[in-house]
């Protein structure tokens, strides 16, 4: 008897499409939920040995030989579980034309959902508009069939169905209607999931979109330890499980549910940039690390959002109009610091703390972007070189390979 096992993550679409693949064939299997994809030293040694070049999910293992590749899963998974129904066309032509348009979606809808949740305002607007136009393509190619390849559930409706669980936190970001803008499509969505094989695999939209909140906030904690670091505050840390939420966090912060919360004798905190200026005013009798003046006082409330906003926006984007944005945003911070020793000035402050968790990206930024941050900016680097001699950043911040490692697992996890 075949042994069938297939490593996966909750999340991933690409993990997703193999699972439906297999239910449609009846294919009997063991699944390996891997606990953390987003550090190397955290995945499973089956993961790793199974996959030891990209160290990434899907992987199925069948009578001990690993396949790796969504795609390539789904096509073995077709070949070798011939007796049942087919996933790929017989016509060649029809082959094509579905790989052409699972490439449409791992290309450039898998990008459009990531800048509709990573950006605000026009940059969004405009990821929105060219998700719906995307899909209206997709609502063409069904025209009035029940799926794609005509009366038959096949390769095309496998690959793309995973990604609309993700569409509840895409609306919920952008503020539109999928079933509105595309209700042919939407009605193919009802009609797939009707199958047992999708309604067993597909999660929880809401559950989806707490994942990508949590994501987005996940650098937020870094702040925190740092200011708390520079007061000389002793303090106790709770790592939290993004999936499985403690009734900790759940009573300190009932309203978003999220981190992080600083809780001070009792009583919760909520959000970053407030968390800091509380403890800036609640330990004065350290360094402050807002400036006494008014006007730099919001200077440093404005750069500490907006510095996150567009740098945010512009991660994994590999095309250059992406990267001079970054680049530009880069320089502009800069030149704010101009030839200071800290954007406070002598003083390690408010802005330094906030922006000082952005560096350990600077090597995801130059791998995805292919440019140096020293030759564009030589003295940012300076500044976050200097900031890292600080005991309190070198304490707090990751090493910037487990970034990259984080950053290229959050993608696969996410769809990106």
């Amino acid at each position: 008897m075949d042994e069938v096992v297939l490593v996966g993550f909750w999340t991933s679409p690409y993990v997703m499409r193999v699972k439906i693949a297999l239910l449609e064939k009846g294919v009997q299997f063991i699944y390996k939920e891997e606990k953390d994809i987003f550090e190397n030293q955290n995945k499973s040694e089956l993961l790793l040995k199974s996959n030891p070049i990209h160290k990434k999910v899907p992987v199925l293992i069948h009578n001990g030989r690993p396949i790796c590749e969504s795609l390539i899963i789904l096509e073995y998974i077709d070949e070798v579980w011939k007796q049942e129904k087919q996933l790929f066309s017989d016509d060649p032509y029809y082959r094509a034309r579905a790989r052409f348009w699972i490439d449409l979606f791992d290309k450039k809808i898998a990008d459009c959902g990531r800048r509709m949740w990573a950006s605000k305002g026009a940059d969004q607007e405009a990821a929105k508009k060219e998700f719906v136009e995307l899909l209206k393509l997709l609502e063409n190619e069904l025209e009035d069939k029940p799926y794609f390849a005509g009366d038959y559930f096949g390769l095309l409706d496998v690959a793309l169905l995973p990604i609309t669980c993700r569409f509840y936190a895409y609306e919920t970001f952008c503020k539109f209607s999928v079933e509105k803008e595309c209700p042919r499509f939407m009605e193919w969505v009802k009609r797939c999931n009707q199958r047992e094989s999708v309604s067993k695999t597909l999660p929880d939209p809401y559950k989806v979109y707490d994942f990508v909140l949590e994501v987005k906030r996940s650098i937020f904690g870094k702040r925190i330890r740092i200011a708390l670091a520079e007061k000389g505050v002793t303090y106790a840390f709770k790592e939290e499980n993004i999936r499985n939420k403690s009734p900790l966090l759940l009573q300190m912060n009932p309203v978003h549910k999220k981190i992080p919360v600083l809780i001070h004798n009792g009583k919760p905190i909520c959000e970053s940039a407030i968390i800091v200026q509380y403890i800036d005013e609640v330990w004065s009798h350290k360094a402050p690390l807002l400036p006494s003046d008014p006007y730099q006082r919001a200077q440093a409330r404005f750069w500490v959002y907006e510095s996150w906003r567009k740098m945010w926006l512009s991660k994994g984007e590999e095309h250059e109009t992406g990267k001079m944005e970054l680049i530009s945003n880069f320089k502009l911070l800069e030149e704010t610091l101009g030839d200071k020793s800290f954007y406070g000035g002598d003083t390690f402050g408010y802005v330094d703390i906030g922006l000082i968790p952005f560096c350990s990206w600077f090597y995801t930024y130059e791998m995805l972007g292919n440019f140096k941050m020293e030759v564009e900016c030589p003295k940012l680097v300076a500044w976050a070189k200097r900031c890292l001699q600080r005991e309190t950043v070198s304490k707090s911040l990751p090493d910037e390979k487990v970034v990259y490692d984080r950053v290229v697992a959050y993608q696969q996890a996410l769809g990106l």
